[in-house]
């Protein structure tokens, strides 16, 4: 899979995202885009731990699968940033950072619920949807 065009795809899908990033299962980065002129919060440490406590999280999810279905994506909401997470096949995921300050110039457009829709689209490799 060409990680890269695929994180372009997410990051050209809307201008609140601030950066994304492929992971394996145990949390370990792939590949990351990150929006230019966008400052992390948190440094490379803290982020590859952050990362791999949300990928352990999945695998908890992972666990009820038979009882519930499949996880389509978490999200978690902090006062600067809202974070989402969606499995990428069987072994990977993505994480989608958001800036809580919107950058949107048409307040219609939408917004969290908008860039869920467009990964879920991206993800699920239909033309018609993306």
């Amino acid at each position: 899979m060409d990680y890269e065009n695929l994180l372009k795809r997410i990051m050209d899908s809307d201008p609140n995202i601030r950066h994304s990033i492929i992971t394996d299962a145990e949390g370990n980065t792939l590949a990351t885009s990150h929006r230019e002129g966008i400052t992390n919060f948190l440094s490379s440490e803290e982020t590859a731990n952050s990362l791999k406590r949300a990928a352990a999280a999945w695998k908890g999810r992972k666990e009820l699968t038979p009882k519930i279905g499949k996880g389509m994506y978490a999200v978690a909401a902090f006062e600067k940033i809202t974070r989402m997470t969606f499995p990428l096949g069987d072994d990977n995921l993505i994480f989608v950072s958001l800036g809580s300050d919107t950058v949107r110039t048409d307040l219609h457009a939408g917004g969290q619920k908008q860039i869920v829709e467009h990964v879920l689209n991206i993800l699920s490799r239909d033309p018609t949807k993306a």
